[in-house]
């Protein structure tokens, strides 16, 4: 016979065990062979076990960790002893496919039902946002009727505990299009998300100043909202709320942290070839930001306000290139970088045909060279497709 019960935090640890059926003086042995404190410092989930026959209880199982667990056995007429029980975490891999309804987190958390938990479904969905995060940005640009596949890694205890990830491999089909991402691990670093061809995700710039937002102007002609009168805005809002921490696009210098009329406090950072990125109605910079300052993609520089001319906390954002604004969304992705070659494209090929299947795509082939009697390098565009008429970084 089993009966399970929890410890909560701040609970008494002795008026619990004897709840679950142990006597005052077999709960006190307990709690002296665990060496737990008599107020619990955290929830911990229990397991008492009796003799269906002689109805005495054995033994208590107190689940410490997702992976560790303390077995108090009864030893002797009054006597408890413990034994510490690891568990090993058990991985397998885990697709999950959905349609997007409304944000991806609420798709994906829908369509992994039953395979994943909860939370490692929320987990699945923000590592799906940040593999993407240079090629989309998943809070504004995916809509109803989009599809998302994840492939994931799940690990779980006999204990039931789970945790995600990371991904392997991801897919979006937006406007028509699948971007599809693969992870995959270089001698020289960590790993990273590539496309199908072994160009990677990760690009010069982010597609988005910030993390969790939703885009409330678009760039071009619009009523002013202050002004009322019509005139061209250069750049995109992004409603956040009051102190939403604002992040670089991209590595550069730091030209301007100032407070300048309609754009309040802004902040402009130079990158290479002439671009320039300007962040405005600020309500605040980073600590010790200053103009000259050398700062790295992705690092916080300021925070969401509403300073200048506002109607409301949001981020203003520009993008200029040789001093000319440009629509922010397509200049930043028009930047590429280094795709794999060689040996290292060789080892990627392995790790996409793993999860070519999962995805939904047949695995490209490389196009044989003419022989030309010396080494060639295999190429990412010198890939073929088996599926005919398609191709798989943007399958129609």
């Amino acid at each position: 016979m089993t009966r399970r019960d929890t410890i909560h935090r701040g609970d008494g640890v002795i008026a619990v065990l004897m709840k679950a059926g142990l006597s005052r003086a077999d709960a006190v042995g307990v709690l002296q062979a665990s060496e737990l404190r008599a107020t619990a410092r955290r929830t911990i989930p229990i397991a008492v076990f009796a003799d269906s026959a002689a109805a005495q209880i054995r033994e208590v199982e107190l689940q410490l960790a997702d992976d560790r667990s303390l077995r108090v056995q009864r030893s002797g007429l009054s006597g408890w002893t413990a034994v510490e029980r690891r568990e090993l975490w058990r991985a397998d891999t885990v697709t999950v496919r959905a349609v997007i309804k409304g944000s991806l987190v609420e798709s994906l958390r829908d369509g992994g039902r039953g395979e994943i938990s909860v939370r490692g479904r929320l987990e699945m969905a923000y590592a799906v946002a940040e593999a993407f995060e240079y090629k989309l940005d998943v809070g504004s640009d995916l809509v109803r009727g989009d599809s998302v596949v994840a492939v994931i890694q799940r690990h779980r205890t006999a204990f039931g505990a789970e945790r995600v990830g990371p991904l392997l491999a991801g897919a979006l089909r937006h406007d028509g299009r699948w971007l599809r991402a693969i992870r995959f691990s270089t001698r020289e670093g960590s790993g990273e998300y590539y496309d199908v061809e072994g160009r990677p995700m990760r690009t010069t710039f982010l597609a988005a100043p910030l993390e969790f937002r939703r885009m409330s102007s678009m760039f071009g002609m619009r009523l002013h909202p202050l002004l009322g009168i019509r005139r061209r805005h250069d750049g995109i809002d992004y409603a956040a709320l009051l102190g939403t921490p604002v992040r670089t696009v991209g590595d550069g210098a730091v030209i301007k942290a100032d407070y300048e009329g309609g754009y309040g406090r802004v902040i402009e950072i130079r990158h290479r070839d002439g671009m320039v990125t300007r962040y405005g109605h600020l309500r605040g910079f980073a600590k010790a930001l200053r103009a000259g300052q050398v700062v790295t993609q992705g690092q916080v520089i300021g925070f969401v306000g509403s300073t200048g001319l506002s109607t409301g906390p949001h981020l203003h954002f520009e993008t200029l290139v040789n001093g000319v604004s440009r629509e922010p969304t397509r200049t930043l992705r028009n930047a590429s970088g280094v795709a794999l070659t060689g040996p290292a494209l060789t080892a990627f090929a392995g790790a996409r045909d793993a999860v070519a299947a999962r995805l939904g795509f047949a695995v490209p082939r490389p196009v044989a060279p003419q022989s030309t009697g010396s080494a060639t390098t295999i190429r990412p565009n010198a890939l073929d497709i088996t599926r005919p008429g398609t191709r798989v970084s943007d399958t129609k």
